[in-house]
């Protein structure tokens, strides 16, 4: 009897440990949220723990629509892949899943902005741009300026946090449960010994 509840108690004190384990993702380049002013040549991820080579990422635009990126490469704990060098101006979302330490499949996402200056271009030849100067009924035209880009939606906010608050509640129902089964055995036990 006692060797059971000494088994039960370290089985309580040890599974904690183990579920929260769960890889979770420390720092990304983009930074999310962050407003870049240049395209991004890749994406790296860096995570809590080692993950595995079969772990991915996806990119979509603002519209919702995928990239097509590199295949992602996974060393220890970071994760690569490279970006196409002509990416528009606006936000982007990166969903990655991956592979943790623990062998448990764990998916996540955050959002990146691209804001790089506009090119523009320059008049062929000098004649054509002293004839517009001196033109009274020529005027400058503006150059396009980058739309802003929207912010993350509180809903995509709230996505995230639900997904954090469910994966921190998940160890207390797995410690809750063996404590209910742990009561069940003993009173199981005690009845039968009397």
């Amino acid at each position: 009897m006692k060797r059971v509840l000494l088994l039960i108690i370290a089985c309580i004190l040890l599974l904690p440990n183990t579920v929260m384990a769960h890889s979770k993702l420390q720092s990304s380049s983009p930074a999310a949220d962050s407003i870049v002013n240049t395209v991004p040549a890749q994406i790296e991820m860096t995570f809590n723990t080692e993950i595995e080579s079969i772990s991915n990422f996806k990119l979509f635009n603002a519209a919702g629509e995928q990239i097509e990126t590199g295949k992602a490469s996974v060393s220890g704990s970071v994760m690569t892949g490279a970006l196409p060098p002509d990416l528009a101006n606006g936000q982007y979302t990166v969903k990655w899943t991956i592979i943790g330490a623990d062998s448990h499949s764990v998916e996540g996402e955050f959002a990146f902005t691209i804001d790089a200056p506009v090119a523009t271009t320059s008049p062929e030849n000098d004649d054509t741009t002293n004839n517009a100067e001196n033109s009274d009924t020529a005027e400058p035209s503006p150059t396009p300026s980058p739309s802003p880009s929207p912010a993350p939606s509180p809903a995509e906010d709230g996505q995230d946090s639900a997904k954090d608050e469910g994966a921190s509640l998940m160890p207390l129902l797995i410690i809750a449960g063996i404590i209910v089964v742990a009561a069940v055995l003993f009173t199981v036990l005690r009845r039968r010994k009397s």
